[in-house]
């Protein structure tokens, strides 16, 4: 798998390009299956918030805010599923981080990277160095306007979602300087002078792609829209639903975010893309309702990757990430429970 980086850097842009007519997600047009998992729980993780693929490796990422001497990161091999090493001194000193916000998988086997929001930092690991420590280390320029989420192309170039711009996504060369810009915000009756910031918050949520960047996916977490950007053709196909409306907000300052109530149901959760399928972990459960039941997300939208929606994947427990092993035919997600594990799903035949 090619090199891929997440990182904030700070850039501007101009262009766009062309958007298809909007897709609607119809329940009751999916197929339903359900699945029934099986949980496996390890005493080391402590409250993990992303899981990741690497070869025959789960990188799990755990929140910064857990005791200080215990590890950011942990590897699991995946057959059969078992602790295999830990990595992520918590600290601002050479080769340690403050937090673990972003994994980035390497050519190599044997390594990887971690973006450190907190420290603006990457660092590598060697999965099979018995040091917590990075093997190496490397911090990001400073400039001017802030890219939320992006992807370190083959060519050496970033494309991402800038967080204050008039731009849905953004292309700029290794120094932060524009190449292109693609798709434009939609004005919302009524609200046309929201700021440009005022539509990423309102249209936060999680960003991924493929193996080889020929497609790039955003899940809303506040809204019930899924994009997918064709790099090919600039095309950017929207599919929206099951609901149609937007989540009640506020707004004040242009540089505040929206002001969303805590009692809007949390819509996506995660995605997962393989060379046939988009996985859309989804949740449609408020924040009161998590804090009370520990329930999260219980459903997986399956759309082919021209964006039709096919399944509808009912899950047995509450999960808040996923990988999709097509090896292994088994979907492994992070559970929400008291005690957070992993949760191993079959992959179903009509998705092998």
């Amino acid at each position: 798998m090619k090199l891929k980086y997440y990182l904030f850097l700070f850039l501007c842009s101009f262009c766009a390009c062309s958007e298809s007519d909007e897709n609607i997600l119809n329940l009751d047009e999916l197929e339903v299956i359900q699945l029934i998992s099986e949980k496996t729980y390890f005493e080391q993780i402590i409250d993990p918030l992303d899981i990741y693929s690497d070869g025959d490796f789960l990188i799990i990422l755990e929140d910064r805010r857990i005791s200080f001497d215990l590890p950011l990161v942990h590897i699991l091999k995946k057959n059969p599923l078992t602790y295999f090493n830990s990595k992520g001194v918590n600290g601002y000193g050479p080769m340690e981080i403050p937090s673990a916000d972003m994994f980035n998988q390497l050519e190599s086997d044997s390594s990887f990277l971690i973006y450190s929001g907190t420290d603006r930092k990457f660092v590598k690991y060697d999965i099979y160095d018995s040091s917590r420590l990075a093997v190496s280390e490397f911090k990001m320029p400073s400039s001017n306007t802030v890219l939320g989420y992006a992807y370190l192309l083959p060519d050496s170039s970033f494309f991402g979602i800038p967080t204050f711009d008039n731009h849905k996504y953004l292309k700029v060369d290794f120094y932060g300087s524009e190449i292109k810009g693609y798709g434009e915000w939609e004005q919302i009756e009524g609200k046309e002078d929201m700021s440009y910031f005022h539509h990423f918050t309102l249209n936060d949520g999680w960003f991924r792609t493929d193996d080889d960047f020929n497609l790039f996916v955003k899940a809303s977490i506040f809204r019930d829209r899924l994009e997918i950007f064709y790099p090919e053709s600039e095309e950017i196909k929207i599919i929206d639903g099951p609901s149609l409306m937007l989540p009640p907000f506020e707004f004040y300052q242009p540089n505040d975010g929206v002001n969303i109530p805590i009692s809007n149901p949390f819509r996506y959760r995660d995605v997962y893309i393989t060379d046939k399928f988009i996985f859309a972990l989804y949740g449609g459960f408020s924040h009161d309702h998590y804090f009370k039941t520990n329930e999260l997300a219980r459903k997986i939208f399956v759309f082919s990757r021209e964006g039709q929606p096919i399944y509808n994947l009912e899950l047995d427990r509450s999960i808040s990430s996923i990988v999709v092993d097509q090896e292994q035919n088994k979907i492994f997600g992070l559970t929400t429970d008291e005690d957070p594990g992993i949760a191993i799903f079959d992959l179903p035949e009509e998705l092998r």
